[in-house]
C-alpha cells in the first residue's frame, strides 16, 4: 500500500536481589542542560529535555545542582518483569557508554532498584506506565505493573543519566509518573520496495523503543517483492525475493543489495525473523506482520500465475504505483495458498494482530474473470467491492481460528467490513471516523500528517515519492481529531508509514525516520494538554544529540520555509529563533546578505516585482550557514493558497506564472471541499476565465480535476459559481464589466487521483 504496514523472559536470580556494578568510561554530559546543536552550549533545560515528554514531571534538582546518585541496580526478590528489566537496563548503559560492568553481592553506594507499582492508581493501572522516585540523595526507585513498564521508565532513565566516574552515575533529583495517551503507538516499515538489513532493522528498533513507540508494522509482500521466508513454499523468497534491478528508475549503487548473479533484493528467513522479534519483545515492541491481499500480489504471481484471473505471465514490478493484477477472488486454489501463507506467518508472530493490506486493489480483472464473476453469483454478493469485502471476511474468520485479529488499510471498509476488523485509516482520517462510528478499533495514520516517504522541505531534500509533513506538521496529529468523543475508546493510537520507492538504502531511511519520529512518539504518548511546539523544539537539542551518538542519520534542523504572504514573502526557519539570510535575484546567500530577525520573519516586496527568484538559509548558533533553500513567487499577480499540501517543488505560485508547462502538484488524493485560490492585490477583469488542471497541458492524462467548479470573488460579495471543470478544464466568459479579487477552484467530489493544476488564465479577448 502507500502508492503504489509472549516475550522470552531473561530472569536474572529471582529469588533475591540482584545487584551490578556500572563501571563506565567515557562519561556523558549531564541531561537537563541541553546541548545546542552544532554548538555544545547548553539550553535551557524544560523537563529535563525527555522526548516523549511525561505526564508529570516533579524537578526538585533546584537548577541542575542536586542530583540522586547510585552505583548499583537491583531488582525486586521474585519479580521476574522487574529482574529481566534490570537486566534490559544495565545492557542498554552499557551500550551507550561502552563500559563493561562488574557484579557485586555487596555494596554502600547508592542503588536504582527495579520494584512493583505498589499503587497502581497512580498510573491509572496503564500496564505501561511507570513511576521515577529520585527524590533521595543515593537511591532511585523504578515501579511498575509490568516488564512493559519497566522498559519505558528504563527508556526516561537513558535519558537522564548521566556518569559522575567510570562506576558511578547520577540523574536530576525529581519524581516521574508517566503512562502512555496511546495503546497503539506505531512505525510501519517497507521493506519490500528495498530490502533492508537484519542488523539496520535492530537498529530500527532501538531508535523506536528510545521514543516508546511499541509496534513495528512490518510490511513483508507487494508487487515488487516477497520479503519473508515461507516453508511449504521456498519458491516464494528463491524467485519473487529478487528482481532484476533496483528500479524506480534509481541508480543501481544507490544500494547494496545485490547477490553474486547481479538480482537486487533480499529476504528474511524465519530464524531471523525469531530472532528480531525477540529483540523486539526485549524492548517493548511487537511486530505486526504484513502479507497483502487480495491486490499487490505480483509478486506471488510471478511465482504461481494460476493463482490471477488472467494466467499471466507477471513479472515483478520495477515501479510503484498500482497493478491491475491481483488474486483472483474467485478460485479456491487462491485461498488456500493464502490459508498456507498466513498459517506459517501467524505461527511466527505472536503478536495480536495480523496486516492483510486490503487496499488498492483495481476490480477490472474481477469484472472479466468467468471465476471471479460465478463467486458473485454464488454467494449472492452485489457487486466486485462485496467480493473484496468476501475475501477479506473469509481471512478474518481464518485469522480468528489462530487466535488473531485482522487489520487492513481504510479500503476494507468497501463493500461492507469484517465483523470485528480493525481498519488503519491512511487516506484522511474519514475512513477511521467511519470505521469508529461503526464500533470498529481503528489506527489513525492519515497521509497529511504521518508519512514520512514525503520530503521534510521544500527544496534541498533527498528524492521522495513527493508531499510535504515538516517536523511541525507532524508534531500537529491528533489521533482522535475528528472523532466524536463518544467514539475515542475506538481509537487505539496512531502510526506513522516509511513507504520506500524511493529509499533505497538504509542511511536514507533513518534521515526520514528521525527527527519526526519524535514528533509521532509524544502526540502518541502525551497528553495533549502537555504539548507545546516551542517546548518540545527546546527539548528536540538534546534528542538530536542522542541521535547523533547512536549514530543515527537524521535531518539537522538547518532549512528555512518560504511562503508567500500578501505583499511580500515569509521564512520559517527550522531552528527556533534562528536568523534568516535572504536574497531576491537567484543569487547565493551569504552572512553580508539581507537579513530577517525572529521578530517575525516577513519582508516586504515592491508590488512591480512580478515573479520574484528567494534564496534563503538560516544563521545556525555556531555562526554557519544552513541549507539554502529557494522558491520562485508570483507576486503580486496572485497569492495562492490551498488546503492541499505541495508535492516536491511544484508550488502552487506556479498556477498563476503565465505557462501551462509549470504546474501546482497536489501532495495527496482531492476530497470534497478542497480549493486552490488566487488572489489579488488589485481588482482583475478578464473576457474569459479558464482553469486548466491534469498531467497534459490540455486538461488530460490523469491528476486532474474530475468533479470541481470554478468560482470567483467580487468585492463585498460572496463566492460565486462561474463553471464547472468537464475533462480537466472549466471555461468562462464573462459579462462585460466584471471584476473579481480572487478566483479558486473548488472540488464537489473526492478522487484517487493527485490533483495537478497548470493554470489559471485570465484572457482579454
Amino acid at each position: 500500500m502507500g502508492f503504489t504496514y509472549a516475550r522470552n523472559p531473561g530472569i536474572v536470580n529471582a529469588m533475591k536481589p540482584v545487584a551490578f556494578s556500572l563501571s563506565l568510561r567515557n562519561a556523558g554530559a549531564v541531561l537537563g542542560a541541553a546541548l545546542l546543536f552544532l554548538t555544545g552550549a547548553p539550553a535551557q533545560a524544560a523537563d529535563f529535555d525527555l522526548v516523549p515528554l511525561p505526564v508529570s514531571v516533579e524537578d526538585q534538582s533546584a537548577d541542575g545542582k542536586h542530583f540522586t546518585s547510585f552505583e548499583f541496580i537491583e531488582s525486586e526478590a521474585e519479580n521476574p518483569d522487574a529482574a529481566r528489566a534490570a537486566k534490559y537496563f544495565q545492557s542498554e548503559l552499557k551500550k551507550k557508554n561502552g563500559a563493561v560492568p562488574r557484579m557485586f553481592t555487596k555494596h554502600s553506594a547508592g542503588t536504582l532498584v527495579f520494584q512493583k507499582l505498589k499503587n497502581p492508581e497512580a498510573v491509572k493501572n496503564n500496564p505501561e506506565g511507570y513511576v521515577i522516585d529520585a527524590t533521595e540523595e543515593n537511591r532511585v526507585a523504578v515501579e511498575a505493573l509490568t516488564y512493559a513498564g519497566f522498559v519505558n521508565a528504563s527508556q526516561t532513565l537513558l535519558q537522564l543519566v548521566a556518569s559522575e566516574k567510570p562506576w558511578m552515575h547520577k540523574i536530576p533529583r525529581c519524581r516521574i509518573v508517566d503512562y502512555p495517551r496511546f495503546a497503539w503507538r506505531g512505525f510501519m516499515l517497507d521493506s519490500v520496495r528495498h530490502y533492508q538489513s537484519p542488523e539496520w532493522i535492530k537498529k530500527l528498533i532501538d531508535v523506536l523503543a528510545s521514543q516508546k513507540i511499541n509496534t513495528l508494522h512490518w510490511h513483508l509482500t507487494d508487487d515488487q517483492g516477497w520479503r519473508i521466508e515461507i516453508k511449504k513454499y521456498p519458491e516464494l523468497t528463491q524467485k519473487a525475493g529478487w528482481r532484476k534491478d533496483i528500479g524506480f528508475s534509481l541508480p543501481a549503487n544507490a544500494s547494496t543489495h545485490y547477490d553474486e548473479n547481479g538480482r537486487y533484493g533480499g529476504f528474511y528467513s524465519q530464524e531471523q525473523i525469531r530472532d528480531i522479534i525477540r529483540y523486539a519483545a526485549e524492548r517493548n515492541i511487537t511486530i505486526v506482520p504484513e502479507i497483502e491481499l487480495p491486490g499487490h500480489a505480483v509478486a506471488a504471481l510471478t511465482v504461481f500465475p494460476e493463482l490471477g484471473c488472467t494466467g499471466g505471465p507477471y513479472e515483478i514490478r520495477l515501479i510503484g504505483g498500482v497493478a491491475d493484477d491481483v488474486y483472483c477472488a474467485g478460485n479456491e486454489k487462491t485461498y488456500a495458498f493464502l490459508e498456507d501463507v498466513i498459517g506459517e506467518v501467524a505461527a511466527l508472530f505472536p503478536g495480536t494482530f495480523f496486516h492483510v493490506g486490503g487496499d488498492e486493489c483495481p476490480k477490472i480483472r474481477w469484472r472479466k474473470c468467468p471465476k471471479c464473476q460465478a463467486k458473485i453469483k454464488a454467494e449472492g454478493l452485489r457487486n466486485e467491492h462485496e467480493l473484496q469485502s468476501y475475501v477479506i471476511r473469509r481471512m478474518e474468520k481464518f485469522l480468528a481460528g489462530k487466535g488473531k485479529r485482522l487489520i487492513g488499510w481504510d479500503e476494507i471498509l468497501e463493500g461492507g467490513l469484517a465483523p470485528n476488523a480493525t481498519v488503519m485509516s491512511w487516506r484522511g482520517a474519514s475512513g477511521g471516523i467511519a470505521a469508529a462510528k461503526m464500533g470498529h478499533d481503528v489506527v489513525m495514520t492519515p497521509n497529511s500528517h504521518c508519512y514520512f516517504d514525503y520530503s521534510q522541505a521544500r527544496t534541498g531534500e533527498p528524492r521522495s515519492i513527493g508531499g510535504f509533513i515538516p517536523l511541525e506538521r507532524a508534531y500537529k496529529f491528533d489521533p482522535t481529531e475528528g472523532v466524536p468523543e463518544a467514539f475515542h475508546r475506538h481509537v487505539l493510537g496512531g502510526q506513522a508509514n516509511l513507504w520506500t520507492e524511493y529509499i533505497p538504502n538504509e542511511s536514507h531511511a533513518e534521515y526520514m525516520i528521525a527527527p519526526r519520529i519524535s514528533a509521532l512518539a509524544e502526540v502518541t504518548w502525551t497528553p495533549p494538554e502537555r504539548k507545546n511546539w516551542d517546548a518540545f523544539q527546546d527539548r528536540m537539542l538534546a534528542q538530536y544529540r542522542r541521535f547523533e551518538k547512536a549514530s543515527v542519520n537524521y535531518r539537522k534542523p538547518d532549512g528555512v520555509l518560504i511562503r508567500a504572504v500578501p505583499g511580500g514573502v515569509a521564512f520559517s526557519p527550522d531552528l527556533k529563533n534562528a536568523a534568516v539570510v535572504y536574497t531576491l535575484d537567484g543569487s547565493e546567500p551569504t552572512h553580508e546578505s539581507a537579513r530577517a530577525g525572529a521578530d517575525n520573519y516577513r519582508v516586504k516586496i515592491p508590488a512591480a516585482s512580478g515573479i520574484v527568484h528567494v534564496r534563503a538559509c538560516a544563521v545556525l548558533p555556531d555562526g554557519k550557514l544552513g541549507r539554502i533553500s529557494e522558491r520562485m513567487l508570483n507576486l503580486p499577480k496572485a497569492r495562492v493558497v490551498s488546503t492541499l499540501g505541495t508535492s516536491e517543488t511544484n508550488f502552487p505560485e506556479r498556477a498563476v506564472d503565465g505557462s501551462r508547462a509549470s504546474i501546482y502538484w497536489a501532495d495527496r488524493v482531492v476530497y470534497v471541499g478542497d480549493t486552490v485560490s488566487a488572489f489579488f492585490e488589485t481588482p482583475q477583469d478578464a473576457k474569459i476565465l479558464r482553469c486548466v488542471t491534469g498531467k497534459n497541458d490540455n486538461g488530460g492524462g490523469g491528476d486532474r480535476l474530475q468533479h470541481g467548479v470554478l468560482e470567483i470573488l467580487e468585492e463585498g460579495k460572496d463566492w460565486r459559481e462561474v463553471a464547472t471543470f468537464k475533462d480537466g478544464v472549466a471555461t468562462v466568459e464573462l459579462p462585460a464589466g466584471t471584476r473579481f479579487i480572487a478566483v479558486r477552484l473548488r472540488a464537489t467530489g473526492s478522487q484517487n487521483e493527485w490533483l495537478v493544476v497548470r493554470e489559471f488564465e485570465f484572457l482579454k479577448k
